[in-house]
């Protein structure tokens, strides 16, 4: 198969006829309006990843690093030992899972009902809502309570000082981001009807 001919078969499988061809913008929201699970999963798991990856960075800007991943294997596998192979996989795991789950709420559940609309900053702006609502659970319960409840942080986590309560709400931030930036139902849509309308003409 020449590149041409394996060319026209990714611009035909993208649902162009007629010679048309979709702007590199658009392929994925175009994939994405045609697969919406698979898009969730691939979503959920590019913003869990650079998130978490991002968090291991925290200490270049003075905010402490945020190990979800070990705090995750310490609840899962829990009579293993401190920095063993297991405990990292069963944390990387549970990490990954509950990104990704998160990543369902937020795109079958909330995006729908969030007041804001349009293509751009309405939709940037509910996943920023949605990272926003994840901050103050982790603040406020999950990170005192679960996690590290035997360091005492107290009120939303502010026990030892601003600068994890603001590691915490940087590293959601940057979770929604990409929720935001790759997962646009309404963009989707409109490209899914404007590829029907072409193939009908």
């Amino acid at each position: 198969m020449s590149f041409m001919t394996a060319e026209n078969s990714i611009q035909q499988g993208l649902g162009r006829a007629n010679g048309d061809v979709v702007r590199p913008a658009d392929r994925w929201f175009l994939w994405s309006g045609r697969h919406p699970v698979g898009a969730l999963l691939v979503t959920g798991f590019v913003a869990i990843q650079m998130a978490t990856m991002l968090a291991y960075f925290m200490p270049i800007i003075g905010l402490p690093e945020l190990s979800w991943p070990q705090h995750n294997g310490r609840l899962g596998a829990p009579e293993s030992a401190e920095g063993s192979a297991e405990r990292y996989a069963v944390g990387q795991f549970m990490h990954y899972l509950n990104g990704i789950a998160f990543t369902f709420v937020f795109g079958l559940l909330l995006h729908p009902v969030l007041p804001f609309k349009g293509e751009g900053f309405g939709n940037f702006g509910k996943a920023l809502v949605f990272g926003a609502v994840l901050t103050f659970v982790s603040i406020g319960f999950v990170t005192p309570q679960i996690y590290v409840p035997e360091a005492h942080l107290g009120f939303l986590s502010f026990g030892k000082g601003w600068r994890l309560p603001l590691a915490i709400f940087l590293w959601h931030m940057i979770f929604a981001g990409h929720l935001g930036l790759l997962y646009n139902p309404d963009r989707s849509a409109r490209l899914v009807a404007e590829q029907q309308q072409t193939v009908g003409a």
